[in-house]
């Protein structure tokens, strides 16, 4: 495996077998799973890229334009004409947040990295949506998330932004000891602390994760919700089909 990154563990984590037809045996989907979560977040993904890079100059008109122009590409994916309009509504009012915020100590935007976990380790690949460095707080990195609101406190969902704090010290010679996710659909911010134990628990981890690929664990993991509308192998996993024949 060329790289690992925080998405394809934290797959693992919820199912191993999945993470197996996808990311081993690379396998096409089987079965068909919604698309319009993964392309609304692309779009307002990008928009919030535009505006940091161009310094907050893109205003909400121009945001907001982009948005008319690339929103309708998407529409076919919604189940429904409601749920299509229900998206616009909350693109419009996350766009709305996002253009008003002050930018000044953002230094970087969607920065690529690879960090080296431990020699024999595919280095783990990720973005950080924005780098920030303020002179109070040294760096801080910042995490966009289209989706509901979760604790930052969660200790799991925590390890993207500690893993982005470990990539800081390679890419600026010095950790970022804040974070936040930036809850813009659904408004506020959750902020985190980032201590030396946190990016070495990470690490412990991705090294964890990693000895379970070699080994080969991809056991699947029953979940109702995230199997029958999530998963593009259900069809392929015999512990899906037994538990549905038992319903």
């Amino acid at each position: 495996m060329e790289y690992l990154s925080y998405s394809r563990l934290t797959l693992h984590d919820t199912c191993g077998l999945r993470f197996f037809y996808e990311y081993v045996e690379k396998r096409e989907p089987v079965d068909e799973v919604p698309t319009y979560h993964a392309s609304f977040g692309k779009i307002l993904h990008a928009l919030y890229e535009e505006h940091a890079v161009s310094h907050g100059e893109c205003n909400f008109d121009q945001l907001k334009a982009r948005f008319d122009e690339r929103f309708p590409t998407i529409v076919s994916e919604f189940a429904s004409r409601d749920d299509a309009v229900q998206f616009y509504k909350r693109g419009v009012q996350a766009i709305w947040r996002f253009s008003r915020y002050k930018i000044d100590d953002v230094i970087a935007s969607e920065k690529e990295f690879l960090l080296d976990i431990a020699p024999g380790i595919p280095p783990v690949k990720g973005f950080i949506d924005r780098v920030l460095e303020v002179p109070s707080n040294g760096y801080v990195v910042a995490d966009l998330k289209t989706g509901k609101v979760f604790s930052a406190t969660d200790k799991k969902k925590m390890r993207q932004l500690v893993l982005y704090s470990s990539a800081c010290e390679d890419l600026y010679g010095m950790s970022a000891n804040d974070g936040y996710f930036d809850f813009v659909v659904h408004g506020g911010r959750e902020w985190v602390t980032i201590t030396d134990e946190d990016r070495q628990q990470a690490k412990a981890w991705v090294i964890q994760k990693w000895q379970q690929i070699l080994d080969e664990q991809f056991y699947p993991r029953y979940s109702r919700n995230f199997c029958s509308q999530y998963c593009p192998f259900r069809s392929l996993c015999k512990e899906y089909q037994e538990r549905t024949l038992a319903v």
